[in-house]
Order: structure tokens, then sequence, then C-alpha cells
């Protein structure tokens, strides 16, 4: 059905793979009859960027299959290994190509495969060329390919850009104009990038303000000059003739809460807590005899436990790491007690046939405990960092902020233990500091000079505050920043109430039972701003909202004509990315996809269909956030 054509058209991790996996493939499509097994050996050369884009798609496992033997960063000492072909991924930077003509020069491989991404422009591949004929190794070199492949994707509906240097640069007053417009570029040509890999050319939506604008603009010449000259690059994509997504570009100022904020789901706190980056984290394991030891661990979609349960909360996760582990046992007893049975010498060829299917069982069960066994730890480890620091109150009282309802007097109360130097809930400076600039962006009646006491407090108690000032720095460059709270529908009453601290039993009988002190908890459903202009700008339903929103159609060069006015007659969108210019985190991921999903389902079956994609210019934690704001404070901050 073209429902569900639209769906395989907009799965960007399986696109972006298959794109990675033809380029390996010496950019042939991998069922080509050529088969793989009369390739020869090669070897992978990339810069850190490119190694980023490669390592949440491929493990070294998944890259020998295709053939390579060695990865190597571009800027490490590579040894000769004259009788094999090299293929290169790396940015088209001017220092990237003079290495990549030293080691023609040096005749480090037989040949060489050149790969940019996104593209090389004109300029840097004369200059290329140039250094080749000097070193007298042109012939070495077999190909340069435009792979636009700029960007980490980290699920079917998630990917980052990651420019770690972009939103400090868009915001930060002390940016020349040159680096700004160099950085809009950057992330100009990152989501052309993602729309090559997805072949669609979408209708662009955008804030009307700050470096949303930019970028959309940027794009939409971009895209509109490509069509003219080279429209073939977007046929690839399996949902041409089917309808334009929407691309909708929102500036992080619309919301600056969800950046802040304690998450409850499972991927949530894996990034904030446990740093996760590509997928990947690392938690510290005690070891017998004392002392701790490192363990990395990759997170998934193959992986059934995590797909199912990354958006769960806490206490779930933590009851069906138990369940299953339980179910693990039965089915390992099981096994043993038929062991045991099948040496009683009735019938021999029956009792093979049963060790067999037992046999072909354990691998299978064996990864099963491989799993739950990390995600026992990492779920033990998230314990112990609710416990140490309250995140269960300070989650909840943060929810309560973010719903713009009144305060209870029990939230109050809540709010005053978080933020006093000695209550009685244990809070570590850094969650403090984030309730405040939360507290900044949703006053709920506190005033000023409440506020300046409970920085003061803060500060005097050892705490950074410069966040803070940062805040307030951002919220000066970009007085709409705070989030309006008028004319929005109040939400549903939540499912939990007041949190308390979390059990002290830490015993043997599993997470859930240390964990047994949580309130039943779920993550947010609440509506944010960005998820409220995705729903309002996917109907294409005329609005005061919709109206705050620019339209570009690339495909007529048009920004708010009369194109504006034809587009906004064409009907509902069924599939739309959401792109943040500026940090995003899987606390506001995961809002989008489940508020997607439940307004599409109230819609009816017809509705279900809608597919949305989250891209943000990188994947940011809190921590890292605050870090990005303390650069934006004054460098004498006001007490």
């Amino acid at each position: 059905s073209a429902m569900q054509l639209e769906g395989a058209a907009f799965s960007l991790r399986t696109r972006q793979l298959a794109a990675v996996s033809r380029m390996l493939n010496l950019d042939r499509d991998e069922d080509d009859s050529r088969s793989a097994w009369h390739d020869p050996w090669k070897v992978l050369v990339y810069d850190a960027f490119c190694r980023d884009v490669i390592s949440p798609l491929l493990k070294v496992g998944d890259l020998r299959k295709r053939g390579v033997t060695l990865h190597l960063l571009l800027d490490s000492d590579r040894e000769q290994i004259a009788d094999v072909p090299a293929l290169y991924f790396v940015r088209p930077t001017a220092a990237n190509a003079r290495r990549i003509a030293a080691d023609c020069a040096g005749a480090l491989y037989e040949s060489f495969h050149l790969n940019f991404t996104p593209s090389i422009p004109r300029p840097l591949l004369e200059s290329l060329a140039s250094q080749t004929l000097e070193g007298d190794c042109v012939s070495h070199i077999s190909r340069v390919v435009d792979q636009y492949l700029s960007f980490a994707s980290l699920t079917e509906d998630l990917f980052s850009l990651q420019l770690p240097r972009a939103y400090p640069t868009l915001t930060s007053p002390a940016s020349k104009d040159s680096e700004i417009e160099a950085t809009v570029d950057e992330v100009v040509s990152g989501l052309f990038s993602v729309l090559v890999t997805l072949g669609v050319v979408p209708i662009l939506r955008y804030s009307r303000r700050g470096p949303a604008q930019s970028v959309a603009e940027g794009l939409g010449r971009r895209l509109h000059a490509q069509l003219r000259s080279h429209a073939t690059l977007f046929g690839g994509g399996a949902s041409t003739g089917l309808q334009r997504p929407l691309l909708l570009l929102v500036d992080r100022a619309e919301d600056l809460s969800v950046m802040l904020q304690h998450g409850w789901s499972y991927c949530a706190l894996c990034h904030d807590l446990l740093g996760m980056r590509l997928n990947r984290l690392t938690v510290n394991e005690p070891v017998e005899g004392g002392g701790l030891r490192a363990r990395s661990f990759d997170l998934h979609e193959s992986d059934s436990f995590w797909s199912e349960h990354m958006g769960s909360a806490f206490q779930v996760v933590a009851t069906q790491v138990d369940e299953r582990l339980q179910q693990y046992r039965k089915a390992m007893d099981d096994i043993n007690a038929g062991g045991a049975s099948q040496l009683e010498p009735h019938s021999l060829s029956s009792s093979t046939r049963k060790l067999q299917a037992t046999i072909a069982q354990l691998p299978e069960l064996q990864e099963k405990k491989r799993l739950l066994d990390m995600h026992t730890i990492i779920a033990t480890e998230m314990l112990r960092h609710i416990k140490e620091r309250s995140l269960d109150s300070f989650y909840s009282v943060e929810e309560s902020l973010l719903e713009s309802r009144s305060l209870t007097k029990e939230d109050r109360t809540t709010l005053a233990q978080l933020l006093s130097p000695d209550g009685p809930l244990p809070a570590a400076p850094q969650d403090k500091v984030r309730l405040l600039m939360l507290l900044a962006l949703h006053p709920h009646g506190s005033t000023p000079a409440e506020m300046d006491e409970l920085e003061s407090a803060l500060a005097a108690s050892g705490a950074d505050v410069r966040p803070l000032h940062g805040l307030r720095s951002l919220l000066a460059i970009d007085t709409s920043a705070v989030a309006p709270t008028a004319g929005v529908a109040p939400p549903a009453p939540t499912t939990f109430g007041g949190l308390r601290a979390l059990a002290d039993k830490v015993a043997a009988r599993g997470v859930s039972a240390v964990a047994a002190g949580l309130k039943t908890m779920l993550p947010s459903k609440r509506d944010t701003p960005v998820t409220r202009a995705v729903t309002q700008l996917m109907d294409n339903r005329p609005g005061a909202d919709e109206e705050a929103f620019g339209y570009i159609d690339p495909k007529v060069g048009d920004s708010d004509g009369a194109g504006a006015a034809a587009g906004k007659t064409r009907g509902a969108f069924s599939s739309a990315i959401v792109f943040v210019v500026g940090p995003g985190n899987y606390l506001e991921y995961m809002t989008l996809r489940e508020r997607s999903r439940a307004h599409y389902s109230s819609q009816g079956a017809a509705a279900a269909g809608r597919a949305v994609i989250y891209g943000c210019t990188e994947l940011l934690n809190a921590s890292g956030f605050a870090a990005q704001l303390a650069a934006l404070a004054p460098v004498a901050a006001p007490r």
C-alpha cells in the first residue's frame, strides 16, 4: 500500500545504511551480480566526523563482512599497505585534501577511492588534482564521489547533524557574521544530506525568527538550484510520486525548558544520567576486591528490550528486566530437566531430536541473557543516581511547573526542600541549578526578589550559577523564548501525585524490588510548543499558530508568495521531518514520537500512517546544555 511505501521511504537509518553499504561496496548495490566475495579486501580511512556517521550503523564485524579489514583515522600514523585498495570517507577540508595527496604521493595503498560528504567544492577538487599531479600519482585515484551523508542516524526516526559548535556560534553575541554564515551553511548541508538520503523534496515551514529562518532560506535556495541543475539526485527516493513531506524548522528558543528538565523514560535517563552518545554508553561497575571498571554498552533497535522499552517509565523497565530474567531462568531449568531425561535409553532418535532442538535454542537464550544482564547493570546505575539525587522529586515538581497550572501546596513544599541548601531531600548542585532555570522560564508567581534570594543561596553553597546568567542573556537576545502560556488548553490531570524519597532497602531481589519506593509515574506526554506546531502544520489547517510560520516550496522557488496560498489548500501531510536549529535531546524526541502517535490514532485509522522524523544540530544532555549556557554568561555576572 501507499502507506507502507511511505513508511519504507521514511526509514532514515535503513536508507543511510544502504547508502553507506553501497559506498563500501565501491558504489555498487549490495545485490549486484558481481557478488561480494569477488571483491578485494580494502582499508577504510575516515576522519572523526565520518567515523561518527558510520559507528551507529556498522560495528567491526559488519565492516568485515563488507570486506573492510582495517579502519583507520585519516590523521593517525598509517603504514604502507601497497597491494590493497583504500576507501576514504572524509569531509571536504583543505587539511584532509593535503593528507590524501600526501598518502597518494607516498603510494600508501594500491588505489584510492575518495568519498566526500556532503560534496567536494570545485576549488578544492582542483587543488587536490594539482597536488596529485605534483606528486605524480593521479593514476592511483580510482574515483571521487560526493556522498551526501553528513548526519548520524541513531534510529529510523532520529538524526543528529553532529555539529557541536553550531548553537554556541549562532547564539553568541561575540560571533562574527562570517562565522554565523559558515555555520548556517553547515546546517543547510547536513539537512540537504538527509533529504538526498530520503530522496524527498519537502515543503519547508519555519519559525520566522532567529537562525531557523536563515537555515530555511538557505536550504530553499540550495534545493531549488539543485532541482534545476541535477534533479536526479532526488530520484532515488522510494517516495517519488508519493505525497511530499513537511520539513518544519524550529528555533531552539521556541522551547528551552525541554533541554533542562529531568526525564523519566528509559532513553531520556540513559542520555541525561549516563551520557549516551551515538547509541553507546559507559557504566562504572564495581569489581571484586574494590575499585571500578568501565564497561561500554551498545543500545540498538535490534535489541528487542531496548526498542520496546526505550520510552517506558523507569520503574516499568526495572520490573520488566526482572520478569524477563525469571523467564530466562525457567527456560534454562526446563532445558536442564530435559537434558537429564534424555539419558534414558527408551527412544534414542526422539532423544537426539530433543537434544538438537535444545542446542538450537541455546545461542538465542544466551544472547537474551547477555542483553538482560546489560539492562540490569544500566538500570541499577540509574537507580543509584535517582536515589542519591532525589530525581523522582525533581521530575515530579518540574512536570507541575511546565504544565502551566498552579502549584499545589505539596509541590511548593517539594520545591523548597529541593532548593534549600540543607533540605531533607538529597540534591546535587547541578540539579538545583536546572530547577532554578526552569523556574526562571516558568515563574509561577515567583518574584524577581525571591529568584535572587534562591540564586544567592545556591551560589553561596558552591553551585555554579553561570548557566542561569547565560540563560538570562539568551532570553535578552530573544525575548520570545519564554514559552507562551496564554490560550493553551489545560492538560488532563496527571496520574502521579507528590513523590517522595526512594525506598532505602537495596536487596538482592532485583532492580524492581530496590525501586519499590518510586511512585508510579509516566513519562511526559505533555504538549510542547514544538508538538503543537507539528500537529497544526501537518493538519495544514489555517490558524493563528499556522500563520506564525513561514512557507517555502523549493520546487517553485517561492517563499510566502502565491505558492504558499496554493500550498495551504493541499490537504494534510502524512509525513514530516521536525528539525531543531540547535541542540535536542531524547526527552524531546520521545515526547514528539508519543504525541504524534497519540494524536494520529485519535484521528482514526486513516491518519495512523503519519510518520515523523526528529533531528537537531546535536544531541546534548542537560549538563552539556548548561555548559553552553554558562559560556553565554556575561564575564562579570551581576549578583
